[in-house]
């Protein structure tokens, strides 16, 4: 994964990694525990979950699991952010937990260089170390991205290497796309990750004093924020393409606030004579069926213990999104 200069500044970002199940059958909780995912909703996020999928759900063998996980950036080199780790057992070799528990996200190589491991063969029983998962903080044409590491896999067992169309299509993205992001490696080895720059939609969230800007969510995925009040759904219509977002079903636990405050957008202008609007809530501007208003989560703030909307307008139809902010909060 090829890392350019990007900002002399430290920041922490989103993004996934695809973990194919092997050896056994798993579940949902056991990868969790592995990763170390604080959050289950996210991983039911990620891989498109109903939000009631239990945590006891099994996952087929071969199946690739898609993991989030926050990469620490720092003068456009990114690191996973010290985590996840893992607690060396009686048997075993760095190799085997490289290959074997993770699947070949990294080498045993990175383990021992990220832990300060001098010589691999010696490892101790109970000895904690830091997984180096692969981490990307390069944008795409100046844009920032949702990058996703791939695990190139064989396409039919021991058969032929999975080819970048393939993984393409199976993702969602272009070819040149992914070579923008790989040196322009056409041919990509077997059991080595690709930086996949996965499609995203837009936030509203144009505040950076907001703690989840600029919410990225990759196509077909969805994620809860705001302290777990906001779900955001990203289906994919066009290059510009915004998030969904709507307050999140009364089963879902609310986190570092007791309850989650009541949001509203109110209109204004002689025309709009004040209507109210409910987060998520749109309605059609013409005829067409294309152009639309729409109550736009735009962030939250902790220390008010405020979640924020605007009315914005914009195509939801192909072709070059229109997306301006109409008008302004009044919360409800």
């Amino acid at each position: 994964m090829v890392s350019k200069p990007m900002t002399s500044q430290l920041s922490r970002v989103k993004e996934y990694v695809g973990r194919v199940v092997s050896g056994n059958v798993t579940t949902l909780s056991k990868i969790a525990t592995l990763f170390e995912v604080k959050d289950f909703n996210s991983l039911l996020g990620a891989n498109n979950l109903p939000l009631d999928t239990p945590p006891s759900q099994s996952v087929a063998v071969n199946a690739t699991v898609k993991i989030p996980f926050t990469c620490s950036c720092n003068n456009g080199t990114g690191i996973s952010d010290k985590s996840p780790t893992y607690k060396v057992k009686t048997g075993d070799f760095l190799d085997h937990i490289a290959r074997d528990i993770f699947s070949l996200l990294f080498t045993y190589q990175e383990i021992a260089a990220v832990n300060n491991i001098s010589n691999p063969d010696l490892i101790d029983d109970g000895q904690l170390l830091w997984i180096p998962l692969p981490c990307s903080c390069d944008n795409l044409d100046g844009d920032q991205v949702f990058h996703y590491a791939h695990v190139v896999r064989r396409a039919h067992g021991d058969g032929d290497v999975e080819t970048l169309d393939m993984i393409a299509r199976e993702l969602g993205v272009t070819v040149e796309s992914i070579l923008k992001l790989n040196d322009g490696k056409e041919e990509p080895d077997p059991e080595t990750f690709l930086d996949v720059p996965l499609r995203a939609c837009k936030s509203t969230v144009s505040n950076n004093t907001s703690p989840d800007f600029p919410l990225l969510v990759p196509n077909g995925t969805y994620a809860l924020t705001a302290n777990n009040c906001i779900r955001c759904k990203c289906d994919y219509y066009n290059k510009n393409s915004t998030l969904h977002c709507e307050p999140s079903p009364s089963e879902v636990k609310v986190q570092n606030w007791q309850q989650c405050p009541s949001v509203r957008c109110i209109s204004s202008g002689v025309e709009a004579n004040g209507s109210s609007y409910a987060l998520g809530q749109r309605s059609f501007i013409d005829n067409t069926g294309c152009n639309e208003t729409r109550c736009a989560y735009t962030g939250y703030n902790n220390r008010s213990r405020t979640i924020s909307a605007s009315l914005v307008n914009g195509s939801i139809c192909p072709g070059e999104y229109r997306n301006h902010i109409l008008f302004n909060l009044l919360p409800g």
